[in-house]
This record gives structure tokens, C-alpha cells and sequence, in this order.
């Protein structure tokens, strides 16, 4: 077959049409080539690991913080690799507040859609991964990644695949679950809704977050060692076939750095940046997964917040970049706008502080928050608030079937939505009952996962391990995987 012939067989046409780009341009990698010696070195010397933290998205800041301050106290070598994959200062605003830029040994410079981000990373993982390895091929690095975004995806396999050692996933095993018949409970009315949330039987319903529930699967089965927040994420991890000897409990990788935020006291207070939010019972509304963002839910939800405002309820609307643009796709801007003058209405861009996030949430003046958001079903449960989530289903179901600090808001419609968030507001009984869950994700998570870490190296663990070895038959006496290269 000649060129053209296999082009049409692709694409429908023997001509290559002028729009369709072939080459891929990337920025470059930027790496501090004195710090990634000083620390690959202390390795050798030491005879360590040297773990690789990968943050990508704006929460990876905070949640990284905990491992990292212990990484420090224990004088365990790490290297930060920023993925780069943001550039606005509000969604990069958690590299100073969390002193990551002193931190960061190499910077990728992700860009584009998932399919462009996960095959940059790709190509730019393998190449650092393997850079390392020709310069200090007897130091084992490891890469840590978090939670399910993806970098957790993608990270994993380029390691894998360049240097035959797998990763670290930490919150791992986060499966979203839904009430058992859901459609059908819904229409029984709110009440027998949350009954059945509480107290119902629950199933798994992986289809969303979409790419995130791919994104957190995908990792695992690149992670050697998985560090889970809780005991049912253990469970999901071992009924998929994970040896139980790999899998450590630990809780939820939010908690040291919510923590530290309701130790400090902020230099200027959130109620100073947006004076309006000093009075009135405020739900902030944060959407932005996937899904919420298709045409009829994203339209309910918009609804729901015109309905909720007219009806005298103080809504706070945060725009991030997925919701703003499906406001404008949609035409619904104007919705919101029309609303800017309102004393109970305030739309306000993504907050760049976790400090200011977290102030507002512990604050008398949060009611509640309207969320698609996993971290924040977390940091609700950890503060003692009720929270609201405006899904179908949950990779946090815990909060709702075990603590009861946390509701399933289904996007139905908007009428549906005001319904339910109203009912919260009117029921103060219910509302007590939420805002006194159980807290579930533990303290002093990232001591726990570096002692972990530690733990695996003192016992002479190995980030890969092949089927004679895991069976007791013979270990390799070196770790050289040129072979790997066959």
C-alpha cells in the first residue's frame, strides 16, 4: 500500500487536508539540575529510595503538603515534579502558599486536552525517568502520585515502561458508589431520598467522574505500594485483586493541610476580599466535573441557582474555567448576571487561597456548600458541616452511608435541585444531624504514609516484583531491568 492509500483507509480521503496538524509542538522541560544531584546522591550515599511527588492539578498542592513537611522531618530524599499544566495565578497560587517552588526539582509544561496532556506526559516522564536512571542507575525513584487526576493515570505506565520500577498511589481506591435504584428512589420524594442514602444499600457506579474514575483504576494497576484513605477504599483495592500486603490504610490526604489552615490566621481575611459574605446563611455553589457540565444538568444547575437567589437564599457562585466556559457555550451567563446587583447573589472567580477556602467553610456565615468536588465532601466531614453534592453518585459515599455529614443532590432539574437545598435549609433537625457526622479521615496523614514509605524500605521491599519472585520462587540479585528494552 502506498502512503496515500493507507491515509484514505484512515481518514475517508487521499488528500491531506490543511487543517489537520500532524506535529505536536511541547514546551520544554525546565530541571534544577543541582538539586536533583543533591538529593540522588544522599540516596546513594544512604542507600534510599528517592520519592518523586508529582503534582498536577490545584488541590495536589495542599493535599501533598502532609508528606512532604514529613519527608522533610524524617530527612527522606524527594524530588517535586511539577507538571506545569496550569499557568494561571489562581489555580498555581498553592506552589507559594505551600512553599512548593523551593521544593520543585523539575518543571514538565503540560498542555492541551487529555489526550494531548497524557501523551506529553508520557514522552516527558519517560525521558526524565530515564535520565536518572543512566546517571544513578543503583538509586531506586519512585514516583508518588495522588488521588485521580492524570497524571495519576499516566505517570505510573511511563515509569513502568522506561525503568521496570511502578509507583506509589496514595488516596487510592477511591470507586464511586450510588444508592441502589436510584431513578427510582428520586421519585418517591426527598424525604425517602435521604433515608435511602443513609440507610439504604449502595452499589457501584463507576461511570462517574469521568476521567477521574478511569484515572484513579488506571493507577493502581501501575502502583506497586497503595496507600488508601480508608478501609473501604482497602476493600475495593483487594476485591480488584491487589495484594493485601501492598495496601495501607491511612486517611484522607486533605487533612494535614485543613489542619494547618485552621492553626494560621490569614494575613486578609475572605470576609475583607468580599464584604457581602459577612451576612446572610451563604451556600457556595463549585461545579465543574465533566459531567455536570452537559447540556440539560449544567443548564438545572444554573436553574437551581437563579431559583434558590429569587427565593432569598445567599448563594455564592465560583467560576472556574470548565464552568465559565460552558456558561458561555450555553448562553447562560446572563443568567447569572442579571442576578450581580442582588445582595444575596455573589459571583466570585475561583478562590487562588486554600486559606480563604477554608476560613469561609469554618466560618458561621457557610451554610452549606453545593459541590461535584471529592476534596470537598472531605473538608466538610473534617470541619463538621453539611454538604451538599451535586451528583448522581459519589467516590466519597462514606460520607453520606456512614457519617451522614453529606447529601447526593441528583442534577434532575433546577426545580428538583432548589427542592433539595431548601429542604436543608428548612429542616434544622436534619441539618444538626449532618454538621454532627462522624469525622472520618483521620490526622497526621502524611507522617503516617512516609512511615509507611519507611517501613517498605527498612524491609527491603522492591518497586516491582515478577511472578517467581511474589510466588518465593528465586529473587533477581540485581535490579538492572535492561531487559525491559527486549
Amino acid at each position: 500500500m502506498n502512503l496515500d492509500s493507507n491515509y484514505e483507509l484512515m481518514f475517508g480521503r487521499s488528500e491531506l487536508p490543511q487543517f489537520f496538524p500532524m506535529n505536536l509542538s511541547m514546551l520544554p522541560v525546565f530541571i534544577n539540575n543541582e538539586m536533583i544531584k543533591k538529593v540522588m546522591e544522599q540516596a546513594r550515599k544512604e542507600k534510599r529510595w528517592v520519592l518523586a511527588f508529582f503534582p498536577g492539578t490545584k488541590p495536589c498542592f495542599y493535599k501533598f503538603w502532609g508528606s512532604l513537611q514529613a519527608a522533610d522531618d524524617a530527612g527522606l530524599p524527594y524530588l517535586v515534579i511539577n507538571a506545569g499544566q496550569h499557568y494561571d495565578d489562581r489555580l498555581t497560587y498553592g506552589t507559594q502558599e505551600f512553599n512548593f517552588r523551593e521544593r520543585t526539582a523539575c518543571e514538565l509544561g503540560i498542555r492541551g486536552d487529555l489526550a494531548l496532556k497524557s501523551a506529553e506526559l508520557m514522552v516527558k516522564v519517560r525521558w526524565l525517568a530515564k535520565l536518572l536512571k543512566r546517571e544513578w542507575p543503583d538509586v531506586t525513584v519512585i514516583p508518588v502520585v495522588l488521588g485521580d487526576t492524570i497524571l495519576t493515570a499516566m505517570v505510573p505506565p511511563a515509569w513502568m515502561f522506561s525503568r521496570g520500577e511502578k509507583a506509589i498511589q496514595n488516596e487510592a481506591g477511591l470507586r464511586s458508589m450510588a444508592p441502589v435504584e436510584m431513578s427510582k428512589i428520586v421519585s418517591s420524594g426527598i424525604e425517602e431520598l435521604i433515608e435511602k442514602q443513609f440507610s439504604g444499600k449502595w452499589e457501584l457506579m463507576r461511570n462517574e467522574p469521568m476521567p477521574e474514575q478511569f484515572d484513579t483504576f488506571t493507577s493502581a494497576a501501575g502502583s506497586e505500594f497503595l496507600f488508601a484513605p480508608l478501609e473501604l477504599n482497602r476493600e475495593h483495592l483487594i476485591r480488584e485483586g491487589h495484594p493485601a500486603k501492598n495496601i495501607r490504610v491511612i486517611g484522607g490526604v486533605v487533612a494535614d493541610a485543613l489542619a494547618l489552615k485552621r492553626r494560621e490566621k490569614t494575613e486578609e481575611s475572605i470576609f475583607d476580599i468580599y464584604p457581602r459574605l459577612r451576612k446572610g446563611d451563604w451556600l457556595r455553589v463549585d461545579i465543574h466535573r465533566r459531567g455536570n457540565l452537559t447540556p440539560r444538568r449544567f443548564k438545572a444547575i444554573v436553574g437551581a441557582v437563579v431559583k434558590l437567589v429569587e427565593a432569598g437564599r445567599h448563594v455564592n457562585f465560583i467560576e472556574m474555567n470548565a464552568n465559565r466556559h460552558a456558561l458561555d457555550l450555553y448562553g447562560l451567563m446572563d443568567d447569572l448576571m442579571n442576578l450581580k446587583d442582588r445582595e444575596n447573589f455573589l459571583y466570585t472567580k475561583v478562590w487562588p487561597r486554600y486559606s480563604h477556602v477554608i476560613e469561609f467553610f469554618e466560618s458561621e456565615r457557610c451554610f452549606s456548600v453545593l459541590t461535584d468536588s471529592g476534596g470537598v465532601q472531605e473538608e466538610m466531614n473534617l470541619l463538621g458541616k453539611a454538604c451538599l453534592t451535586c451528583r448522581f453518585n459519589t467516590d466519597r459515599p462514606e460520607t453520606t452511608n456512614e457519617s451522614h455529614s453529606n447529601l447526593l443532590v441528583p442534577p434532575i432539574n433546577s426545580d428538583f435541585i432548589a427542592a433539595m437545598v431548601n429542604y436543608l435549609y428548612d429542616n434544622p433537625a436534619l441539618y444538626a444531624k449532618m454538621s454532627n457526622g462522624i469525622k472520618l479521615y483521620g490526622g497526621n496523614v502524611g507522617q503516617k504514609f512516609i512511615d509507611g514509605v519507611i517501613e517498605l524500605m527498612d524491609n527491603g521491599e522492591r518497586p516491582f516484583s515478577w511472578v517467581h519472585e511474589a510466588q518465593g520462587f528465586w529473587r533477581e540479585e540485581e535490579d538492572n531491568q535492561e531487559y525491559l528494552e527486549f
